[in-house]
């Protein structure tokens, strides 16, 4: 039976290596879970950002033609039409700005890469997944293609884009604390704010400045009013004393 030694031993090596390829292996295939969950994340938040980013723009610019216009069909009192100078000044000044910005960012490109490197590591995931038998060979294998997708893909996501993967797959992350899963959903809720309130503000400003222009003759009336009120009571004092 000495024959047979050297093979026992061989599997039993086998067998002690046997739970470390697994683990490795399961490592590697939960990295390449959340890399092309993060991944997805930071194309979709970077999508919405270059749309609310464009209709911020296009709703600026009609808000300066329309307040470019009101002078034009309406008698606009003088201090409306300081107000409608200087918010047209800062319209005019936030498409400039949001131009360039969104030139500079190029989220659409950006998007798109984080799409194409979360499809090619989901699509690699799927092969590794399938195979059966994973030696150290495969493994190594397998990790080198992952490095090498996202070496060709040279950009991160960002924080908020993994811990929205967290609130999406709680049962991955049991040791995550509710302080914790609170701070990472006010995170998460906080992206993109911005250029979500920012129409309401164009639109709102717009609104009030277009009604204050259309009932031109209306303020001006009041302000004379007002003004002859104050010169009659300002005039009261004066002849009493006389």
């Amino acid at each position: 039976m000495s024959f047979n030694k050297p093979a026992l031993e061989h599997v039993d090596a086998i067998a002690k290596i046997g739970p470390t390829v697994e683990d490795a292996r399961a490592t590697l295939l939960k990295e390449m879970k959340r890399t092309k969950g993060a991944r997805f994340n930071a194309s979709k938040r970077l999508e919405d950002r270059a749309a609310k980013r464009t209709a911020n723009t296009a709703y600026a610019s009609a808000a300066v033609v329309v307040l470019t216009l009101l002078p034009v069909f309406f008698p606009v009192p003088s201090v409306v039409a300081s107000a409608i100078n200087l918010t047209t000044i800062a319209f005019s000044i936030f498409i400039l700005a949001s131009s360039l910005l969104q030139s500079a960012h190029a989220d659409p490109v950006k998007a798109d890469q984080f799409q194409r490197c979360a499809l090619e590591i989901n699509s690699l995931r799927r092969d590794f997944r399938s195979l059966e038998n994973v030696d150290v060979n495969v493994l190594r294998d397998y990790s080198s293609r992952f490095d090498d997708i996202l070496r060709r893909y040279n950009i991160n996501h960002d924080e908020v884009d993994y811990e929205k993967y967290r609130l999406q797959h709680p049962d991955e992350f049991p040791q995550m604390a509710p302080e914790d899963t609170a701070e990472a959903r006010q995170d998460v809720q906080q992206t993109n704010l911005f250029f979500e309130r920012l129409p309401v503000l164009i639109v709102a400003l717009t609104a009030i400045l277009s009604a204050l222009a259309t009932s031109g003759p209306v303020i001006e009336s009041i302000v004379l009013l007002i003004r002859r009120l104050k010169d009659i009571y300002g005039a009261v004092p004066g002849a009493i004393s006389g």
